[in-house]
């Protein structure tokens, strides 16, 4: 079956995800997940990409961002992933493919939508039990809008502005936004599964 082409835009924003092959960890060591976060910095400073959302799992990993010009995504991500897996290759002498397939990136078309797939992206690790708060897991955005603990990689999202009048108010009301799952989350839970 072929592959369906992806729907690039300019100014586009995207909710981007892999996993390992296998299922298998992607990450193992505090290292690792540096590595790739460096990679991703690296490239994304080349590009005009915004990164609003991200959240590294051990064995998957999920980015939401804007791209400014549509071609900027593959080179993004042929980048990150190449990197990457050079990296897993020589630090673990790994053979064979890294990651379990090509990248998926379905576009977010509804800007209501925006701040629901931060949330999203930042609760993978609350629903795999690994930590109790989103803010808490060191892999992810949650902690720069919940604490505003400074992350080069953000661009906030032009969502997060609009929750509140000021930042303490707005850090409050997405820690509040982040606590509870509503249905909306249980539903693109189950679409982006099937993706």
């Amino acid at each position: 079956m072929p592959r369906r082409p992806r729907e690039l835009v300019d100014g586009g924003i995207y909710h981007i995800f892999n996993r390992g092959n296998d299922r298998r960890n992607l990450f193992s060591e505090p290292e690792d997940y540096q590595c790739f976060l460096n990679h991703l910095g690296n490239a994304r400073s080349k590009l005009s990409i915004e990164l609003y959302h991200y959240c590294l799992m051990p064995n998957h990993f999920h980015l939401l961002l804007k791209i400014q010009k549509r071609n900027d995504l593959a080179k993004l991500m042929h980048h990150l992933q190449l990197s990457y897996a050079r990296y897993f290759k020589k630090t673990r002498t790994f053979v064979g493919h890294i990651f379990q397939e090509r990248f998926r990136s379905p576009r977010i078309y509804e800007e209501s939508y925006y701040l629901q797939c931060g949330r999203y992206i930042e609760r993978n690790p609350v629903k795999a039990k690994l930590v109790e708060e989103a803010a808490e897991y060191p892999y992810s955005s949650a902690k720069f809008y919940v604490t505003g603990t400074k992350d080069p990689l953000l661009t906030p999202n032009p969502y997060y502005a609009q929750m509140e009048k000021t930042e303490g108010e707005r850090r409050q009301r997405y820690r509040e936004f982040l606590s509870f799952d509503e249905p909306y989350a249980q539903m693109l839970d189950a679409a982006l599964v099937k993706v």
